[in-house]
């Protein structure tokens, strides 16, 4: 299982570009960012990949909705020429609550937008010119011109529901899971896997990725409790609770729901979450502490790349990202590339 670090936090490029070769130095696999309303995800990955050499860089998700299939694939070919084939493409359907105001996005036909933009972008990569005139998307007579072609895009699709979960099989190079137990995991996987075999792919072939929420911090319950409302934050968002209660959670989201409404704060949400939500859905602990037993359970679960998603706590992110890379590095014995 390969091991990589996500970041989301508002710090200046320069910054940015030490955290990458730190992240390098430290053996892990990758760097992954999203995209919100900060940075510019692409953007931000070409300064990370500048700052580095082996590292790859990847961004999950791209909304696909805020950029035209030719558009992705320009970006996409300039990213891999400039990286040398260092770019991870994760593309998702995101929520029509931000897509709509922030975008003036018309979110429809979710899993057939997202089976058109891996269509166009697997021509357009191809060196083909595209046609076609899609139910939600479209991309007529349009030819990348980029001499020589870049290494191929490793595309992933995020992916929750079922329908989703074969698109990425049978379509994609990866699946970008999020908040997802080893149990999920397990079953996400299992369908994912499935759907390749169906496709006539080698089900190896299809990568299984997940975000887990990672925080460290001297203080282990300001740690619990900095986890504890990002999972009230998510599973406020229709989308992600449905998500929460498929996989169980629902008595424990009902519980921190409650204490939110009595004025709850990250320790009242981390009490009424209760430890086994918290530790099926990320890892919080100390510097000296061994997360060792929840990345085993990824493991077993037959999961391919882990990305410990940052979670920061206190008001220095710089410094919650090093306590999370240097936890895992030490207790998962990362190669160190710093010498």
């Amino acid at each position: 299982m390969d091991l990589s670090i996500g970041v989301s936090e508002d710090l200046p490029i320069a910054v940015q570009q030490r955290v990458a070769a730190h992240v390098e130095a430290a053996g892990f696999r990758s760097l992954w960012t999203n995209e919100a309303s900060g940075r510019d995800s692409l953007l931000l990955c070409q300064a990370w990949a500048a700052a580095t050499t082996d590292l790859q860089v990847g961004v999950g998700v791209v909304p696909i909705w805020t950029r035209s299939p030719a558009q992705l694939a320009m970006a996409s070919a300039t990213l891999q020429e400039a990286s040398g084939g260092r770019f991870l493409l994760g593309l998702g359907v995101s929520h029509p609550a931000t897509m709509g105001p922030w975008h003036g996005a018309e979110v429809r036909a979710p899993r057939t937008a997202a089976r058109e933009l891996l269509a166009i972008l697997r021509d357009i990569e191809a060196g083909e010119t595209t046609d076609l005139d899609g139910e939600v998307l479209r991309s007529r007579r349009f030819r990348l011109q980029v001499t020589p072609p870049p290494p191929p895009t490793t595309r992933y699709l995020a992916a929750m529901g079922p329908r989703m979960l074969d698109l990425a099989g049978s379509a994609a190079d990866g699946v970008l899971l999020n908040w997802a137990s080893p149990g999920e995991v397990r079953r996400a996987g299992d369908r994912v896997r499935a759907a390749a075999e169906v496709a006539g792919r080698n089900p190896t072939h299809v990568e299984v990725a997940t975000y887990v929420r990672v925080a460290v911090a001297e203080d282990r319950d300001a740690a619990r409790a900095a986890l504890a409302t990002q999972i009230g934050q998510y599973a406020a968002l229709p989308a992600y609770a449905a998500h929460l209660e498929r996989q169980g959670f629902g008595a424990a989201l009902a519980r921190a729901k409650e204490a939110h409404r009595a004025g709850a704060d990250g320790a009242g949400l981390a009490e009424a979450l209760g430890q086994e939500t918290l530790d099926a859905l990320g890892w919080a602990g100390a510097p000296g502490d061994d997360p060792g037993t929840v990345l085993a359970g990824y493991q077993e679960a037959g999961l391919d790349h882990l990305i410990a998603r940052v979670v920061v706590v206190g008001d220095d992110p710089v410094a919650s990202i090093q306590q999370v890379v240097g936890t895992l590095d030490r207790f998962t014995g990362r190669p160190d590339r710093s010498g």
